[in-house]
């Protein structure tokens, strides 16, 4: 699953409009296009069921990241001189470093050279269709699909968004493979979570509990596994805080107009993009290196701010309906 083969075969074909489809997906998995989707799902739609795609997307990001710098797997491009990267030749490192069969890893001498080029952008498992994978799913889990042709697209578009980075030589078959798992099990994983969450509180919060802690730990470790990305670990606490705080407290009701919801969008853009801003001029400003243990507190901090303070901005501006008097606890996932 690691040969250049499917790579090669894929930039073979010629179709009208395949390599520009195939850049136009690629392109639509990069991090500008999440950030935005999310809010419009948590602000404009539903609260609850946005942050249930949310919670997925970053424990996939976390898996996904783990597993990259765990394994430190070369991509296609490095590794094979026939493969183009992004269209472009000349781009490889080692001239025949891809499997030599279905089953085996790429040369020990292409792994190590890609490991000691200090790039550690690696290509095992994909970010791109994992991401894809998380988005799609949990769309349709989350929002309780029903149409046949939702749960198409929401399998579609995680392929498709495979082959676009195997056509553009950033991935192997195995990378690909790798990342719809990874995927699928954050879906499963978020959705259990949820409807754990949904719980009457004395027992959710047994269940929040254990998650947020093993957030906090998985952070803490990275000050022993490099592999670990201790700023992925703060956003997983960061959400899981949101869920936490915001399942304690009971959830806005948001059942309000256009003109309201849009609202709530436009002030949580403002303010996500400016936390996230402010933070990463303060991180910077600190001197820390990347990677530092402090990345955690930033992460955990920066989502929660974003996130808890656009809540309580639109409550504020009375964008969302008065709260009932009580939190309402519900087994469905809304």
């Amino acid at each position: 699953m690691f040969e250049a083969d499917p790579n090669l075969w894929l930039q073979m074909i010629t179709l009208p409009g395949f390599n520009a489809l195939m850049r136009f997906m690629s392109w639509m998995g990069n991090t500008w296009f999440y950030m935005p989707a999310i809010l419009l799902l948590v602000f404009g739609v539903r609260l609850r069921a946005g942050m249930g795609v949310l919670l997925a997307l970053i424990l996939v990001a976390f898996a996904t990241d783990c597993i990259k710098q765990g394994f430190g797997l070369p991509r296609p491009s490095e590794v094979d001189a026939r493969v183009l990267d992004k269209g472009r030749e000349g781009r490889y490192l080692v001239a025949d470093g891809a499997a030599e069969s279905f089953w085996s890893l790429p040369r020990r001498e292409a792994i190590e050279t890609v490991r000691a080029s200090g790039r550690h952008e690696y290509g095992f498992v994909s970010g791109h269709t994992s991401a894809a994978v998380a988005l799609a799913l949990g769309l349709a889990f989350f929002f309780r699909a029903r149409k046949a042709w939702i749960w198409g697209l929401a399998i579609l578009w995680p392929l498709l968004m495979g082959i676009s980075r195997m056509y553009l030589g950033r991935h192997f078959l195995a990378d690909v493979l790798g990342g719809l798992v990874v995927g699928v099990a954050g879906v499963l994983l978020a959705v259990a979570l949820m409807r754990c969450l949904a719980q009457p509180w004395p027992r959710a919060r047994l269940v929040w509990g254990a998650a947020f802690a093993g957030a906090c730990a998985a952070g803490l470790a990275a000050w022993r596994l490099p592999w670990i990305d201790p700023a992925i670990a703060g956003e997983v606490a960061g959400t899981l805080l949101c869920i936490g705080v915001l399942t304690r407290l009971g959830w806005p009701q948001e059942n309000t107009g256009l003109a309201r919801r849009t609202l709530r969008v436009v002030c949580a853009l403002a303010l996500g993009y400016g936390v996230t801003w402010a933070f990463g001029a303060a991180y910077e400003a600190g001197g820390w290196p990347e990677r530092h243990l402090v990345a955690f507190f930033f992460g955990m901090g920066g989502f929660a701010t974003a996130l808890l303070g656009a809540v309580a901005v639109a409550r504020w501006l009375g964008l969302y309906r008065p709260p009932l008097a009580l939190p309402v606890q519900s087994m469905e996932i809304r």
